[in-house]
């Protein structure tokens, strides 16, 4: 599992961020959010150094679920440079998720 982020520490590990940052809103009780964990992690581990990737549980930090994941869960959103560039939402497969890393 990925480092869970919150609204106090999202700005210094996100958009105060060089580099790229992969992001899932996901909630615990998601059964979508479930089946994707696995895949989230082997994507963590498969682009670490090049990219971070954390979560945020919707239900703990709200406001950064309205901002960043308003079309449901999960959601994964990437961020360039501290700028969010892209956003997916749903299950996605692996090799969409390392896209979206590289």
């Amino acid at each position: 599992m990925q480092e869970v982020l919150n609204e106090t520490d999202f700005d210094a590990k996100v958009t105060e961020a060089s580099g790229r940052v992969l992001v899932e809103f996901f909630a615990t009780w998601c059964p979508h959010c479930q089946r994707m964990q696995p895949i989230l992690d082997d994507v963590a581990a498969r682009v670490a150094g090049t990219c971070a990737v954390y979560q945020v549980d919707v239900d703990k930090s709200p406001d950064l679920a309205t901002q960043y994941a308003p079309n449901g869960f999960p959601t994964y959103a990437l961020f360039v440079d501290g700028t969010l560039t892209k956003t997916l939402t749903g299950e996605q497969s692996e090799a969409t998720l390392l896209e979206l890393a590289a």
